[in-house]
């Protein structure tokens, strides 16, 4: 039989892997490059003067600029990462974890008759001392 079930550690908060809005955020930035003139033609130079896309978490973003504006992304992916690896039994198969779940409902069974027979020589007690 497994371990009791412990649940994660409070540093592991849904908020903080929850990485989807911050590269929905990141994506929606990005800008397809302004068609000017002949379609052969290469696009124009974009002045880089202090990353100004990077600065603005609100401003168009190059695609050049895409690495450093997800590293935030990536650290709280591998955090999360390492935490998952240090929960119990996350090594554990499925069909591991189904045996157990098979051992917990027949355990669940056993309890359940034992409450029914407990229930039954209550309800013949209460009977037998109202007569």
């Amino acid at each position: 039989m497994a371990t009791p079930p412990q649940f994660a550690p409070p540093s592991t908060a849904s908020l903080e892997i929850d990485t989807l809005p911050v590269l929905y955020a990141l994506l929606s930035r990005l800008q397809p490059p302004a068609s000017s003139g002949a379609a052969g033609s290469p696009p124009a130079a974009t002045p880089s003067i202090n990353t100004p896309s990077l600065a603005d978490p609100t401003a168009p973003l190059r695609l050049k600029d895409i690495p450093i504006a997800t590293d935030g992304v990536k650290h709280k992916l591998q955090k999360a990462r390492k935490e998952v690896k240090g929960f119990p039994d996350v090594e554990r198969t499925i069909a591991e974890q189904e045996e157990e779940i098979r051992e917990l409902q027949e355990k669940i069974r056993e309890q359940k008759e034992v409450l029914r027979g407990l229930a039954d020589v209550g309800n013949a007690v209460k009977t037998e001392k109202e007569k």
